[in-house]
């Protein structure tokens, strides 16, 4: 009974940690050009009023803790660190995206709190744009899309 719940449960984490980039991709990019509008073309879209930061940070965070439940179920079988760290694609998969995606969210939930405080809407949209706009870069970077558009 103990091993089918790990089991499913690695396999369900799986599969979420699978789809849930697809969702929480298209809600940062229009986080991102929303607060690009509102900052830079002086566009008024009541980017404190919308739910697409909130949402995206939810997202963020849902995809970090399914991303730590497989990092565990997977690093727990390794034994030699040094055989990983040699290995480009065992490197990749421990070290450099969890490593990226966790600063990536990092900088999501700052950017969010940030931009909380200021009173001023495009200065609140600029410090939106700017952390955003960096989480999503190093998410495309290192977002593994062989892998991603296969399952």
């Amino acid at each position: 009974m103990g091993t089918f719940v790990k089991t499913k449960t690695t396999n369900m984490s799986l599969i979420i940690h699978h789809y849930l980039p697809f969702l929480l991709l298209f809600m940062l990019v229009l986080a991102v050009v929303k607060s690009f509008l509102v900052s830079y073309a002086g566009k008024d879209l009541c980017l404190e009023k919308c739910k697409i930061l909130s949402i995206t940070m939810i997202l963020a965070h849902l995809q970090l803790v399914f991303g730590i439940i497989l990092f565990y179920k997977k690093s727990s079988e390794i034994l030699d660190w040094s055989v990983v760290m040699s290995n480009t694609d065992s490197r990749y998969t421990f070290i450099e995206h969890p490593l990226m995606m966790l600063l990536a969210i990092i900088l999501i939930s700052v950017g969010r709190v940030k931009a909380k405080k200021i009173e001023d809407s495009k200065k609140s949209a600029k410090t939106i744009f700017i952390y955003f706009f960096i989480a999503l870069i190093l998410i495309l970077v290192r977002t593994p899309f062989d892998k991603l558009l296969v399952f």
